[in-house]
């Protein structure tokens, strides 16, 4: 599936998530590195040291992917460079350091390779930017992990609401289908329904720069549908209804914050969604 983000701003919005799970790591500025034995609530037995090397090793992954260009093959690889990361020990700095590196090579071969170069995907042969714009979701979600587990949820920092479009549309196209044999099927229909924050005037201008129009005028643009099994559909009443914020949405989606979450209103099978939710939507 195409993203709905213009690969320019895709790569920026990449850049710029990197960048802040770097500025995490840099804890008060003033040579005091974040806690990397902090442990990270939303990834359990995983501390952030093991969040940011599982993360570098995927960041790397995906660029490896892109420049190997063998659509029929992925990159091999990843596990040796979790093992060239810094010990636990070294700290912050030496783990940032590591981080930054992966990343710089990641942002490279993504800037210099078109966008519609052929390469190996979750659904075989396709697009090159497959591939950022996993990297740029799989990175955001991190970052909300260790802003989170260095300093609580309400100092993470907002996600575009843009970005965070995206984040729901590549759930719902992409990786649900990929994960549908690890995951339990919905008994329920589960409707998702993206409410910006100014969806009418002047602001919806920048909330759609990069972005196909996600105002008032193109309400389709911000509505997603996890269908359910069991004859759950459009006519059934085992379906719920979730609007609120891009950003809680994708949230929700991840696992990463609950139904009660601000901002969220639900209608229909609320019994339905929280044995959904309690299951799990992403393995």
């Amino acid at each position: 599936m195409t993203s709905r983000l213009a690969y320019s701003r895709m790569l920026d919005a990449l850049e710029a998530q990197v960048g802040l799970v770097r500025y995490a790591l840099a804890g008060d500025g003033f040579g005091t590195g974040a806690d990397v034995t902090a442990p990270v609530a939303s990834c359990p037995g995983w501390s952030v040291h093991d969040l940011v090397v599982h993360l570098g090793a995927v960041n790397w992954w995906g660029a490896a992917t892109v420049r190997e260009a063998t659509p029929d093959t992925r990159a091999g690889g990843r596990g040796a460079v979790m093992e060239s990361a810094p010990p636990v020990t070294e700290g912050a700095a030496a783990l940032a350091d590591w981080y930054s590196g992966l990343t710089a090579e990641m942002m490279t071969t993504f800037t210099d390779t078109a966008p519609d170069a052929l390469v190996w995907t979750f659904s075989g042969p396709g697009r090159a930017d497959f591939w950022p714009r996993r990297q740029l979701h799989e990175t955001l979600v991190h970052r909300w992990d260790v802003e989170n587990a260095l300093h609580g949820a309400a100092a993470t920092t907002p996600a575009p609401e843009d970005v965070a479009v995206d984040t729901i549309d590549e759930f719902c196209t992409v990786m649900r289908p990929h994960m549908a044999a690890h995951v339990a099927p919905l008994a329920v229909t589960i409707r998702l329904r993206g409410v910006p924050h100014a969806p009418e005037g002047p602001a919806a201008v920048g909330l759609a720069a990069g972005a196909e129009p996600v105002g008032a005028g193109a309400l389709g643009a911000l509505e997603w549908e996890l269908p359910g099994t069991d004859g759950a559909g459009p006519d059934s009443t085992g379906a719920v209804e979730v609007a609120g914020p891009p950003e809680t949405l994708a949230l929700l989606l991840w696992g990463r914050v609950g139904a009660d979450a601000a901002g969220l209103e639900i209608t229909g099978d609320r019994n339905g969604l929280d044995a959904a939710l309690e299951a799990g939507l992403s393995t």
